[in-house]
């Protein structure tokens, strides 16, 4: 049974090594080569640290066993998108766990946060070339509202989600 376990301090080298086995299968072809061959574990470690120190982000790891096949935060958002104060931040499974309905769960999860505290709408980034992410997040209801595009890095290009939970497809059930 794949578990979701939230995350501390103590998780942040899993978190990071999971991040880097994602990113390889995730990202190869759309980042540079030096982006995915050069991960800096530690430098992802820093800035996870300096994330979870934000008593706003809740950082989760998505246990098979012993073994981490995936990972996702939400909370605070890292960009500015309107006047959302919630964003899902990271949202990722190894290749051989997608499709299985865990970002179902992990939807359901949020959208039943947000109810319980009286947040009526959230948002995600993804990756503009990232295509199969982009047919889950529109199957999760959500609806393009900011792409930027273009840029000279493809890493950098981005489009934003926007999630209503005041609509009837966003509603928790």
């Amino acid at each position: 049974m794949i578990e979701f376990r939230k995350a501390g301090f103590e998780d942040l080298p899993l978190l990071a090594q999971t991040r880097q086995k994602v990113w390889a299968t995730t990202y190869r072809g759309i980042y540079p080569d030096h982006a995915i061959d050069e991960f800096d574990i530690n430098w992802h470690v820093a800035r996870d640290r300096r994330r979870m120190m934000d008593k706003n982000q809740e950082f989760y790891l998505v246990m098979d066993g012993e073994n981490c096949v995936g990972y996702f935060y939400f909370g605070t958002p890292h960009v500015k998108l309107k006047d959302h104060v919630f964003c899902l931040n990271a949202l990722y499974f190894l290749p051989e766990y997608r499709g299985k309905g865990l970002g179902s769960r992990v939807f359901r999860m949020i959208r039943q946060l947000c109810q319980e505290r009286g947040i009526s709408k959230f948002f995600n980034g993804c990756n503009t070339h990232n295509l199969p992410a982009q047919e889950f997040y529109r199957k999760m209801g959500g609806i393009v509202d900011v792409i930027s595009d273009g840029h000279e890095n493809p890493a950098e290009d981005q489009m934003y989600f926007e999630y209503d939970l005041t609509t009837e497809e966003n509603k928790y059930e």
